[in-house]
């Protein structure tokens, strides 16, 4: 699937609209087929990726159900309940006293809803915070396991510092002495695995 990108946010494709979604941050089997798709290619181009990797916690949805998948299950709901533009999708949030409503999908994951940026991507979607399927990770520990496995490939975990800090710079972060500053990203990387994608 094609990600365009407006003003510094990842949305997808227009046939989606009008449901906003980063799937850089946001979805295991996307990122995984992203890295496999570009291993071979600029590692400049790659890298600029990382950049619409941002905030201080985000939910990573590791589940079955694919970008498109969501985005219909989205769009369904929303048709199944009146919800046709901005106003009517304002009054579904119960803005301005509420900013957020969540929904189930299919495979039981919760996504939260709130106001896109503007009337053309009006739905903005993720994941629940600590909904089924999903794990919780600071941007820079994303960033490093997406470089890691850009880097080095989804085969063997043979984590070191030597890797992680090579990861570590690739994704414009400063080096570690140690792997025990980084056990969280330890423990992320095995998480962006093909077998798993």
């Amino acid at each position: 699937m094609g990600v365009k990108y407006q003003n510094g946010h990842a949305v997808c494709i227009p046939e989606y609209k009008p449901v906003a979604f980063n799937p850089w941050k946001h979805h295991r089997n996307y990122v995984c087929s992203q890295i496999e798709q570009n291993r071979r290619k600029d590692e400049t181009d790659f890298s600029q990726y990382l950049n619409y990797i941002g905030g201080t916690l985000l939910d990573f949805y590791l589940g079955n159900l694919t970008v498109e998948g969501i985005i219909n299950e989205v769009n369904l709901h929303f048709r199944n309940n009146g919800v046709n533009n901005a106003d009517t999708f304002k009054h579904w949030l119960g803005l301005p006293a509420k900013a957020f409503r969540s929904i189930i999908l299919s495979d039981g994951s919760r996504w939260v809803m709130r106001l896109g940026q503007n009337d053309e991507f009006y739905i903005h979607i993720h994941p629940g915070r600590y909904s089924p399927l999903t794990v919780r990770c600071r941007p820079t520990t994303l960033k490093v396991a997406i470089a890691y496995r850009y880097l080095f490939g989804f085969e063997r975990d043979d984590l070191d510092v030597v890797k992680i800090n090579r990861a570590r710079k690739f994704a414009d972060l400063p080096p570690v002495n140690t792997l025990d500053s980084v056990t969280a990203i330890l423990k992320f990387i095995p998480i962006l695995r093909v077998n798993n994608c």
